[in-house]
């Protein structure tokens, strides 16, 4: 196996290739095309595409982010708005980022429009792709790598896409210097959401956008879709949604299976969603 890896996003993106004959070069323009969407769309980089788009409420889209966009109106719809990319001001405004003054706190996704080749954000809110754009970037390096290799994965923080068949073992989530379960990958991408990975004083990443607070009842939640951007979108609204929503939510969608483990320690999964202690 031949591993490929560069630091990116705060993180680092690993492939992880079988196939005996690889090509240098394929990796070498993989990484640089992180590199360019985490200059256009980080809302941690100042006057880039993202910020300036969410100053002036307009701007031309391309196929990516008219993509991302559509996948975040998707998960939005079906997780009953429990999935809101408006949340930037409130994340700004109570922890971390990079405007200088206070923002007005103006959300919901109906506001987001995509008319004429022009993404318009009206009433006055902002976006914040957050992680959508590294769940994407995931399928699109997989669909890059698929035209030359058969057996890979793609790990990106823990976010896998996998070609071929892989048993991969799924940490503890009360301690995550253990390992309790293994799941076999077949030809799927596997995301997790927990509230442990990034913490800032009382408060973690996964905001309830109906509460506006971060959700405290679910411990972890793992998922399986054939998408990676599928994958992660529903992981994080499986997790910030109330337990009944949730179940709800992996009746409605095709071949989405997962398991959800709440602060109390009860498990819930989908019957495909296999594993072994």
């Amino acid at each position: 196996m031949k591993i490929y890896k560069k630091k990116l996003l705060w993180t680092i993106l690993e492939i992880w290739v079988q196939d005996e004959i690889t090509n240098e070069n394929i990796f070498s323009e993989i990484f640089e095309m992180v590199k360019i969407f985490e200059e256009k769309y980080s809302r941690f980089k100042k006057w880039n595409y993202l910020y300036n788009l969410n100053i002036l409420k307009e701007a031309k889209i391309d196929t990516d982010l008219e993509t991302m966009i559509n996948i975040s109106k998707k998960v939005n719809e079906i997780s009953n708005w429990y999935f809101d990319i408006t949340l930037l001001p409130f994340l700004e405004n109570n922890w971390y980022g990079i405007f200088e003054e206070k923002l007005k706190t103006n959300f919901w996704m109906q506001n987001i429009i995509l008319e004429n080749k022009k993404i318009i954000l009206k009433n006055n809110i902002m976006i914040d792709l957050g992680w959508i754009w590294k769940w994407y970037l995931i399928d699109v390096i997989f669909d890059n790598l698929k035209k030359y290799y058969n057996n890979f994965v793609i790990n990106f923080w823990w976010d896998l896409r996998i070609s071929g068949k892989q048993n991969i073992f799924l940490e503890d989530p009360t301690d995550q210097t253990k390992n309790i379960w293994k799941i076999e990958i077949e030809n799927l991408a596997l995301a997790s959401s927990g509230s442990s990975k990034r913490k800032i004083k009382n408060w973690h990443h996964l905001i309830n956008p109906k509460t506006w607070t971060s959700e405290e009842k679910i411990l972890w939640v793992y998922v399986t879709h054939k998408f990676a951007s599928f994958a992660d979108s529903f992981a994080t609204a499986l997790f910030v949604s109330p337990l009944e929503i949730s179940l709800e939510i992996l009746k409605k969608v095709p071949n989405l299976e997962a398991m959800i483990i709440t602060s109390s320690g009860d498990v819930y999964k989908t019957n495909n969603f296999k594993f072994k202690e």
